[in-house]
């Protein structure tokens, strides 16, 4: 009975290090596609503060991930304590980060909102009309959503979008002369009069008044429980798998002091 026991919790180990491997490969490929996406929103996020370096930092974790399950299997496979015994505070050394990672960024999340906003209006003000991949992007954003700039219209008097038809290159100079243009995407109708007044309010039934950065951000929202989910079967996951590798290494070590 004992040895059947043992037998099943090695395999038992043995799988769910394989589905830890799992989740490393599919959690790099998933980071991976994000970081050669050409996607319209992943081409206006790309500007934003830190986002390659976030990128980045989740591809190691990704691969760190993927080691440590393989470490798990060849500990389980071969019973061996030293490897089952590293594989346990590696992980729980992960663990640990990512529930103080998880904590960081739900306490910031405000800012993160604040970072995003400000990308999309560095687009808008200096890379829209000069950048073509980002200009058909936003173009594409703005159509969909019915949106208009990164919290508004006026978003667009001091830009560049504006500046290069006036034939000048410092930003605000076309607006300083009381009136704007915005993009034909900004229109409710298309080929609406797209030239608007400094000091009037856009009309709503031909300019999208809207801003896109809030709508953007609300797409993704409904998303969040999913997201927190996954998240919380990772974590799930990482647990269990420390829960097995001690036991089957406490297990290890007994039929070992049994056999001496």
């Amino acid at each position: 009975m004992g040895v059947c026991c043992y037998t099943f919790l090695k395999y038992i180990s043995v799988v769910w290090n394989l589905l830890f491997m799992v989740m490393g490969g599919a959690w790099l490929g998933l980071v991976l596609w994000v970081y050669f996406s050409v996607t319209d929103i992943a081409v206006l996020t790309s500007d934003v503060q830190g986002y390659k370096s976030v990128l980045y930092f989740l591809m190691v974790v990704g691969a760190i991930v993927f080691i440590l399950g393989f470490l798990g299997c060849c500990g389980a496979c071969q019973e061996s304590q030293c490897m089952l015994g590293t594989f346990f505070a590696l992980v729980l050394v992960l663990f640990t980060g990512q529930i103080a990672i998880g904590v960081w960024a739900h306490a910031n999340k405000d800012k993160f909102t604040k970072v995003f906003t400000d990308a999309v209006t560095s687009t808008i003000k200096t890379d829209y009309g000069t950048v073509e991949i980002k200009t058909n992007a936003f173009n594409t954003i703005q159509e969909n959503l019915k949106c208009c700039g990164s919290q508004g219209p006026d978003d667009w008097a001091g830009s560049n979008f504006n500046n290069a038809e006036e034939g000048h290159k410092e930003i605000g100079v076309a607006a300083s002369r009381g009136y704007y243009k915005v993009p034909f995407s900004c229109c409710v109708v298309p080929g609406c009069d797209n030239k608007l007044n400094m000091n009037e309010t856009p009309n709503p039934d031909i300019i999208y008044v809207e801003g896109c950065s809030e709508k953007i951000l609300n797409v993704v929202q409904p998303y969040s429980n999913e997201i927190l989910y996954c998240l919380l079967a990772i974590l799930l996951i990482q647990v269990l798998a420390m829960i097995l590798s001690m036991v089957l290494c406490c297990t290890v070590r007994r039929i070992d002091h049994v056999k001496a």
